[in-house]
């Protein structure tokens, strides 16, 4: 498996830091740990909380831990049903950042982030901005340079309205002080075979999704938009790379607990999820997903946490989209 040199540091320091070592009981408490999973079975988030599900009770003195998907609104059911959760350290949310998006995308997402206490950020996924062999674009910049030339006759499609794939678009707009028009899509799955049949001529899509049509040729990766060029798409750069400065749409993935949680009780699944993720076997697996390790602890976490709200607020305002 290739990695990037910036993220194979951060990852071989996380593993310096938090290798697996002999650590503290977590608590007596006899409740089973649910993961509580905001999207069906499958997907990215599900994975890492599955990778997570699998590893713990090692650690837990024999305490039980399954994985909860509570699918639906964007991810506000079960944010809210954890928000909502005895603190007592039982539920905790294995989340992206719609965590922070869903705060401005809708009038009443159910849960405020003073309502949770971040634990460790487990890693972080992007996308790709991807177009089909006909439009003839080789580069962003020649897409840029299409839509400059005639306003809104560009299409592109994501996921959805507030997808993290959508908001990375404006944000890319909005820096290129360009017009192009979102086309939402239910989903990937639709969204990807559009782009394949030429129906749609841009989209933004996961690394995982983006990866064997761009190496196959049917798709033209044409920026990534992590900060660093993705592992298995060497030769595709970033969008920094092609002109923005400081641009950087990544997609983090982490766990929060309920506010009131005990405080020794984060802090010790903070150091286990961190040695956990730091292992060759959980950081292969999650690769696969389209995630790369980038371990966070919890103040760390929090800090993130508070500047991603603040940014997606600000993208959110900018696209006027209300959900509810």
């Amino acid at each position: 498996m290739r990695q990037a040199p910036m993220i194979l540091r951060r990852t071989l320091l996380a593993a310096a830091a938090f290798g697996l070592c002999t650590l503290p009981a977590f608590s007596q408490n006899a409740k089973a740990l649910r993961l509580v999973v905001p999207y069906p079975p499958g997907g990215g988030v599900d994975v890492a909380a599955r990778v997570l599900a699998e590893k713990l009770p090692a650690t837990l003195g024999g305490r039980s831990v399954m994985v909860d998907n509570r699918p639906g609104a964007g991810g506000n059911i079960a944010a809210s049903l954890v928000a909502k959760s005895d603190p007592d350290g039982s539920s905790v949310l294995v989340t992206s950042n719609n965590h922070t998006i869903n705060l401005s995308l809708y009038q009443k997402p159910g849960y405020e982030l003073a309502e949770f206490a971040p634990i460790a950020q487990i890693g972080v996924t992007g996308f790709v901005i991807v177009a089909h062999p006909s439009t003839n674009f080789k580069t962003l910049g020649d897409l840029l340079s299409a839509a400059r030339a005639k306003p809104n006759s560009i299409s592109f499609g994501t996921g959805g309205n507030g997808h993290p794939a959508h908001l990375a678009a404006e944000m890319l707009k909005d820096r290129a002080k360009v017009a192009m028009q979102h086309i939402p899509y239910k989903g990937s799955g639709p969204l990807t075979t559009d782009l394949l049949g030429g129906q749609l001529p841009v989209g933004v899509i996961s690394v995982v999704a983006a990866q064997t049509f761009v190496a196959s040729g049917q798709l033209i990766g044409l920026a990534v938009t992590t900060k660093d060029r993705w592992p298995d798409l060497p030769k595709v750069p970033t969008v920094e790379e092609s002109g923005f400065p400081g641009y950087d749409y990544s997609a983090w993935i982490g766990v929060l607990g309920r506010k009131g949680m005990p405080d020794g009780e984060i802090a010790t699944l903070e150091r286990q999820l961190l040695a956990i993720i730091a292992t060759e076997e959980a950081r292969s697996r999650l690769y696969k997903q389209g995630i790369v390790v980038v371990p966070k602890g919890m103040e760390d976490f929090k800090a993130l946490i508070a500047q991603d709200a603040v940014l997606n607020r600000n993208l959110v305002k900018t696209l006027g989209v209300q959900l509810d």
